[in-house]
Formats: C-alpha cells, structure tokens, sequence
C-alpha cells in the first residue's frame, strides 16, 4: 500500500504540470526548457549516481536476466503488434505498431520503479531501458522503414544510454567518482522525479474528446497498459529471481513511449497519430498502473 500510495503522489505531480499548463502559467517554450533539463542533465546524473554501488555475481546476473527478457518481450509485442495492425495503412500502421510494442520506461518508467520498488530496484529499470533503446532503432526502426531503416548508430548520441554506459562501468569495475562530483549529480539527479512527471503532466493538455473514438488507438492502450504487462505475471511461475519479473512487469506496464513520436517524424510517418497515442495511453495510465501495481506479489 505504501508504493501504491507513493505512485499515486506521482500522479498528483502530472496533474499540477496539467493544470500549469491548462492556466496558462508555462508555455510550450517553457515545456521544451524543462523537458531539456531532464533528458540532458537530471536524468542522465541521476543515472550516474545511483548506478555506484556494489556489484555482486548474483546482481549481474539478474541483470543479464533483465536484458534479455526484456528484448524477448519487446520484441514478441511487436510482431503480436504488427499482426493485429496489418490491414491498416502502412504509415498509420508502422505507428500503431510501435506505440504498442513500446512503454514510456525511461522518463516516466525510472520514477516509478523507485516509487514501487525501491531505490535499489533503478539499476533494473536503467538495463531495462538500455535493452529498450536498442530494440526502438533496430526492430521499431524496421516497422517504420523496413532494414535500411534500422540506425543503432543513434544509441551513440542518445545521453541517457551515454551516463548507462559510465554508470554501468563503475558499477562493474568499482570505480567511484570523487565525492564533490557525487555531489553535485545527486544534487541534480534529485529533481529528475518531479520535473519528469510535470512535463508529463502537461502534455495530457492535447488530448481531446475524439481520441477516444479511435478503436485501433484504443486497442494499443489495452495492449500496452494491460494485456502485455499481464503477459509478464506469468513469469512469477518460472525459478526467476522475483526482482527480476517485478522490474520487468514495472516497466512495462508503462504507457506508450515519447520516442515514437519522434521517430514517426523522423521516418515521416503519422507524427499526429503518436502524439495522440502518447497523450491518451499517459492519461489512462493514471488509473492502469495504480491497478497493476496491486497484481504484484509482495
């Protein structure tokens, strides 16, 4: 109950960048400065951070366990994605797939797991993410433009997987980085929670009545927010590490990811059809997570 209630304070922030929006107290100008600040900095340091801790076979293997399941889960809902979506129009199509194939485990994921789970739980959810990002610009790349499509060479470039790559080398070597330095990244990793969820929040401002007309968008909100994280429970019957499974289920229980957005801009696909799927499936999620988190075994 005291997760529940913690993921439930999260949503209270949603509804405070809502309603700074909804009164006209910040602007899109101001959004995308708050928005840079997170994926550029806050983020990234709290990543750094909190990734400086004991390594331990036993973690790292879980770890190992947390990546490859997610890529087998993102990847079965994206062929299960594709299939439900084929007769549609391919750019439409493309759209539909990778919003439901996707969760939004980065920006709003990180939150989260550490509200239901723990601060110890976050280096579950950041391999998590690192799985996530390879999986969105190799298979989603290739349901929006087939092979030629696919750019891993965007990981390079993305800061979040950049402070995953020094945060996971610390963590397995044991290097620690100087106290003034930790410091500071604690220090802006800290505002990362509340920041995130406002900008968040504040999106919600576009959606509409008419969105909810949409049957096939609909359908991707059930996939993504219940039927795929269900899907997950049943790993609870396998010798897993239960951690593992929680962190998985946690993660993917997320609403569908910003990423697509950008990427059916950058693929010139339905652009406006993400962003509706984004802000509706973010929406719902207000009532699914609180929900799902109760499925958890304690």
């Amino acid at each position: 109950m005291t997760a529940l209630l913690q993921v439930l304070a999260l949503f209270l922030l949603m509804l405070c960048g809502l309603g700074a929006v909804r009164f006209h107290l910040l602007d899109d100008r101001g959004l995308k400065g708050l928005n840079t600040l997170v994926l550029y900095f806050a983020q990234p340091a709290m990543i750094a951070f909190k990734l400086q801790q004991d390594a331990d076979p036993g973690l790292i293997a879980e770890l190992a366990w947390v990546f490859l399941l997610t890529c087998l889960t993102i990847g079965a809902a994206g062929v299960i994605s594709f299939a439900l979506f084929i007769r549609e129009e391919p750019r439409r199509r493309s759209v539909l797939t990778n919003l439901a194939m996707v969760s939004n485990c980065g920006y709003m994921g990180y939150p989260v797991i550490v509200a239901a789970l723990g601060d110890h739980a976050l280096i579950y959810a950041v391999v998590f993410v690192a799985a996530f990002n390879l999986m969105c610009w190799t298979l989603g790349a290739f349901f929006y433009g087939g092979r030629t499509a696919m750019q891993p060479q965007r990981l390079l470039t993305n800061p979040s997987l950049i402070a995953i790559a020094v945060g996971l080398t610390l963590f397995l070597t044991g290097w620690r980085l100087p106290g003034f330095i930790n410091n500071a990244l604690n220090m802006m990793g800290s505002v990362t929670t509340p920041v995130a969820m406002f900008v968040i929040g504040a999106r919600l401002i576009s959606l509409r009545p008419a969105h909810l007309r949409d049957v096939k968008l609909l359908l991707v909100c059930l996939l993504r927010l219940v039927v795929f994280p269900a899907c997950i429970l049943l790993l609870f019957l396998t010798p897993l590490p239960p951690m593992v499974v929680k962190s998985v289920f946690v993660c993917t229980a997320m609403p569908c990811a910003a990423l697509t957005a950008m990427q059916a801009e950058v693929f010139d696909c339905d652009r406006a059809l993400a962003s509706r799927g984004v802000a509706l499936s973010t929406a719902l999620s207000m009532a699914t997570v609180p929900l799902m988190l109760l499925l958890l075994p304690a």
